[in-house]
């Protein structure tokens, strides 16, 4: 049971890391300007490392999913960890440069 979760987890964690600091990095600075402060540079390095270190956790996930199958019989399994590999790398990569653009950018300026 633990190994099918694993398995998932290191397939689903990046992009599900992704897409929570998208919904909430855009709450945070919603929620800070109805408020009138700008300040939400702690609060936005804080929810991206917290989500890098969930997706860099779904690589390795999927890395050990890959390591612990038989070599002769990694099928579905196998593809699935490769895929949680690679998907978990590129979705650390996002966060990365996702946190990098929302700390550049001005909080609460019109466009």
């Amino acid at each position: 049971m633990t190994a099918r979760l694993l398995m998932w987890y290191g397939f689903l964690g990046g992009a599900a890391a992704w897409s929570a600091q998208l919904v909430l990095g855009y709450q945070i600075e919603e929620y800070a300007c109805a408020q009138g402060n700008s300040d939400t540079k702690p609060w936005i390095v804080l929810v991206t490392l917290l989500l890098a270190g969930a997706a860099a956790g779904s690589a390795a996930a999927a890395f050990f999913t890959w390591r612990g199958i038989d070599r002769d019989a990694r099928g579905a399994v196998g593809f699935l960890a490769l895929t949680g590999m690679l998907a978990g790398v590129f979705f650390l990569v996002l966060i990365a440069l996702g946190g990098l653009q929302l700390l550049s950018l001005d909080s609460c300026h019109q466009g």
